[in-house]
């Protein structure tokens, strides 16, 4: 009598867990999508395990930890601890770069594969009447899905993002070459990461209700999330103040990153390359009297103010293009 009574006591309790509704239909329409990603991070998490203790063994081993190719430090003059850190950026070094560059393609991939088709699949195979028929209301079915998908997106690109800073952090800055400004690392071990690929996705869905149709919307998403990665890559020296040497240049360190080099005159004016090439002080100081040598730089303590400006940015854009693209659909379905 007792096990007859506690089954449906145990239907009820666990019922609650299983999504309903709106909620339901997100999953079945996203559950592709989140079994590919929970697999490509597991994949990741294991590489990235091995690839660590890889790295962290051979710079132990060799001794090269805090060493570069060309050092002035007495520890890395010793024998075989520049070839040691040679060798190890052609073959650790490169696959850290080309994981990095791999990962920082990952909005556009995002943007076309899960923005454009969002929104575009179902107003090109008109599944979104069966959707409203249901008494869901136009802004809560955009709503629901860009906040899915995109809650998706922030979960596998910050986990990405962690897993590539623990990999690069044994030998960042010097054993391996890739600094913390480089392409390889600031675009993909850091929350601007995880902000990128919530405007490309958020770039993709508008995209794709505006075109409504499929494979068009994520060619054009494609090509529009690398015209957002290159600006973002240019801007970004300029998102948070630098320092600026006038004089001599500085002796840099491995962590300083030079964004801006040339000469300048008494009056602030900033000579073009063409007229007075760096390097070539003494001709240019004959040319124009008073010149003197400059450098803008970022120091290591500007990474997060970096960084936290760019995922500002991309956020704020995010969240601008998905009320776009809710007001968009609210208007056009009917």
């Amino acid at each position: 009598m007792t096990a007859v009574l506690e089954a449906p006591v145990r239907r009820r309790a666990f019922a609650g867990l299983a999504p309903r509704g709106l909620r339901w239909l997100m999953w079945r329409q996203l559950r592709l999508a989140v079994w590919v990603l929970f697999g490509l991070v597991v994949v990741a998490g294991v590489a990235a395990v091995w690839f660590h203790g890889q790295e962290v063994d051979y710079i132990a081993s060799h001794g090269i930890a805090g060493c570069e190719a060309i050092s002035l430090d007495p520890h890395c003059q010793g024998p075989g601890i520049q070839q040691g850190v040679l060798e190890f950026r052609a073959t650790y070094g490169r696959t850290l770069l080309g994981s990095g560059l791999l990962l920082a393609l990952l909005p556009a991939v995002v943007g076309a594969g899960i923005g454009a088709p969002l929104l575009g699949q179902e107003l090109e195979r008109g599944t979104w009447k069966l959707v409203l028929s249901q008494g869901v209301g136009r802004g809560r079915w955009v709503l629901a899905k860009l906040a899915s998908a995109g809650l998706l997106v922030a979960v596998v690109s910050g986990v990405l993002a962690l897993m590539y800073r623990w990999v690069w952090q044994p030998s960042g800055n010097n054993v391996s070459g890739i600094g913390w400004y480089s392409q390889a690392f600031f675009a993909s071990g850091g929350p601007a990461l995880v902000a990128a690929c919530l405007l490309a996705l958020a770039l993709g869905a508008l995209v794709g209700a505006l075109l409504r149709r499929t494979l068009p919307a994520m060619a054009v998403t494609l090509v529009l999330t690398g015209l957002v990665e290159y600006v973002l890559y240019s801007v970004r020296p300029y998102l948070w103040s630098g320092r600026t040497v006038v004089g001599q240049r500085p002796e840099l360190t491995n962590t300083t990153w030079v964004f801006g080099h040339g000469f300048v005159r008494p009056d602030g004016t900033r000579l073009p390359y063409y007229d007075c090439f760096p390097g070539d002080g003494a001709q240019c100081a004959a040319k124009y009297a008073g010149t003197k040598e400059f450098t803008d730089l970022h120091r290591a303590a500007d990474y997060w103010p970096l960084q936290g400006m760019e995922s500002l940015i991309c956020l704020g854009a995010a969240v601008l293009l998905a009320v776009v693209t809710v007001g968009w659909i609210r208007r056009r379905l009917a």
